[in-house]
């Protein structure tokens, strides 16, 4: 899992700082108050062992109008064999129902719109998704991750389970504005040891009434419902 682009330290102790009513293994053991520091850069040998895999995962942002015929074009583009590769993509649409006159409450109309408007995800080595835009869609250019200012890359065991829930589950994920850095102040970063998000790690924040598991990924905060009846480790 990518960790945060600044560690957070406070002076207060770990047990402190636990959140409440989370399972964590290994919270009764005594933690010495961390003494605070300089906040001390990632080092880049995660992203470029990460963004040279083929199976990893980059993401770009398009107008929500342009998702749909992005969509049938790269069906178009997999489904023809004159090409040597395909290009493995994730467009998560949500479908909704409402009436067609609002006013009679008469008819029934099916909405298909993406989950998160205008966010698609393209599998590959970073050099090799860049080179296919490049080539098909030069207006278009992945999104950086802002701890490295280069193009976001994520593993693909973190994408699955990402991707499993938003099929699933959609209201459970929230994109979140703010950046990491504003969650994990005086929070404890936490590890998931069980569930589908096994290994992941984040920080179990209160947001709408609801403790979710706030997370980096791939430079954008990103927040889980439902996970906070896992078991944790401390990860800091």
């Amino acid at each position: 899992m990518t960790q945060d682009c600044l560690d957070s330290p406070s002076t207060a102790s770990v047990s402190q700082r636990l959140p409440k009513g989370i399972h964590i293994i290994g919270a009764d053991k005594p933690s010495a108050p961390r003494v605070e520091t300089i906040p001390i850069p990632k080092h880049s040998s995660y992203y470029e062992d990460v963004a040279q895999q083929p199976t990893s995962w980059s993401y770009l942002f398009i107008h929500h109008m342009a998702v749909k015929s992005f969509q049938k074009w790269l069906e178009a583009y997999n489904a023809d064999n004159t090409h040597p590769t395909k290009q493995p993509f994730f467009i998560h649409q949500a479908t909704s129902y409402a009436y067609k006159n609002a006013e009679t409450q008469r008819g029934v109309k099916k909405i298909v719109k993406p989950t998160i408007s205008g966010l698609v995800f393209l599998q590959g080595t970073v050099k090799s998704i860049q080179k296919f835009l490049s080539q098909y869609f030069p207006q278009y250019h992945l999104v950086n991750d802002r701890c490295h200012g280069r193009p976001a890359s994520i593993r693909d065991t973190i994408m699955q389970p990402f991707m499993n829930v938003l099929k699933a589950h959609p209201e459970q994920v929230t994109l979140l504005n703010a950046p990491i850095e504003k969650f994990s102040k005086d929070h404890v970063k936490l590890r998931v040891l069980t569930g589908p998000f096994k290994d992941y790690e984040g920080y179990i924040i209160r947001i709408d009434r609801n403790r979710q598991l706030v997370f980096d990924f791939a430079g954008r905060a990103v927040a889980l419902r439902g996970v906070h009846q896992e078991d944790f480790e401390v990860a800091e």
